[in-house]
């Protein structure tokens, strides 16, 4: 990966073990699950992960919609955490791995987040930034400004790390604050920041670590809550009208993933009717009130997916067995080859149960 790709990301991926993300918290969070009394913990390498703690203030500000992003990471080193936060107005979720998740506003206007990360801002300064300081050129840093004991989230202080990058061409600001196991990197246009401070303000102020094991899936102006199947999902991206969840072995297995829709524009019946016009599907069965979604009658449909050899875009050749279940509000889907169905059912099923549409 090019340095060019921000540094704050390079950073991220330096300093976490990976991420999961979302929006809307109910559930079993627990946000008050932390003792208010405890003092900030320095942000270096640790064996346990950190201790939850409140967000300053709950207020929403107009257009801000809450989000969580919760531990992807296998079982053996999963936290049973999640970050919760604001997003401003004209952000939108882009990609979630391991622990952290990203979200952007367009060119050069983007920030991420994560917990439980392994360095610090100091070290990292150290590493990744000081040695391309006024090197001329693409990924060039200078104006380097760190602190080490500064208010980060509320009255919770911790590490800043401010610069200039010349990154793949783009004139960006970066910042990124940590504390409390939790890390922001910030990225504005260059001599745009002030112009988003205010909005800065409102996702710092926010800032919250519960516990939980619950994400939540944003699109068509409408969230919802799911937990995301563990150990098996990689990675989830945002595209579309979907957020597409990658189960391992993640995304060289194109046909092999779950998938969340909010506010279908057609119903499972006609999605029936176009997938058996399909070359590569067979086996399409439409079964009206056949299945559950988070505990309600749904409609479920089935097909497989079949291909003598690779398709020009990658897709693998073999058998994929896919079900969705839905509602006129959501409709989820689980596919997988038919020999994988024997040991899978199940866990499809506690993903279909968990959504809240």
């Amino acid at each position: 990966m090019r340095r060019g790709r921000r540094l704050p990301v390079l950073l991220l991926v330096v300093a976490l073990a990976a991420t999961g993300c979302t929006s809307d918290g109910a559930g079993t969070d627990a946000v008050g699950s932390t003792d208010p009394s405890s003092p900030a913990r320095p942000a270096a390498q640790h064996a346990e992960p950190p201790a939850p703690f409140r967000a300053a203030t709950t207020e929403a500000p107009p257009g801000y919609v809450l989000a969580q992003c919760s531990d992807l990471r296998r079982q053996d080193k999963n936290s049973g955490l999640a970050v919760r936060f604001l997003v401003p107005p004209g952000y939108h979720a882009t990609d979630r791995d391991g622990a952290s998740c990203g979200f952007g506003a367009g060119f050069g206007t983007e920030f991420y987040v994560g917990f439980d990360p392994r360095t610090t801002l100091k070290s990292d300064k150290e590493t990744t930034v000081d040695p391309f300081e006024d090197e001329g050129g693409d990924d060039s840093v200078s104006d380097i400004s760190y602190v080490a004991d500064t208010p980060v989230y509320g009255r919770h202080r911790g590490e800043r790390l401010d610069y200039y990058c010349y990154c793949d061409g783009q004139d960006l600001d970066e910042r990124s604050v940590q504390a409390r196991g939790v890390r922001l990197s910030w990225t504005t246009p260059h001599g745009q920041q002030r112009r988003h401070e205010a909005a800065y303000d409102v996702v710092t102020a926010s800032m919250a670590l519960v516990r939980s094991d619950r994400s939540t899936c944003r699109s068509r102006g409408r969230t919802t809550l799911f937990r995301p199947p563990i150990p098996q999902t990689e990675s989830i991206d945002n595209y579309s009208a979907a957020c597409h969840l990658y189960l391992r072995p993640g995304r060289n297995a194109l046909q092999r993933y779950a998938e969340l829709e909010l506010r279908p524009r057609t119903t499972l019946a006609e999605r029936a009717a176009v997938l058996r016009q399909r070359k590569h599907v067979a086996g399409v069965r439409y079964e009206p009130g056949a299945a559950t979604l988070g505990g309600q009658p749904a409609d479920r449909l089935v097909w497989v997916m079949v291909r003598e050899k690779p398709g020009q875009y990658g897709e693998p050749a073999g058998r994929w067995r896919a079900v969705t279940v839905g509602t006129a509000d959501a409709w989820a889907t689980w596919t997988a080859p038919p020999s994988r169905w024997r040991t899978e059912s199940k866990d499809a099923q506690r993903f279909f149960d968990s959504i809240r549409p």
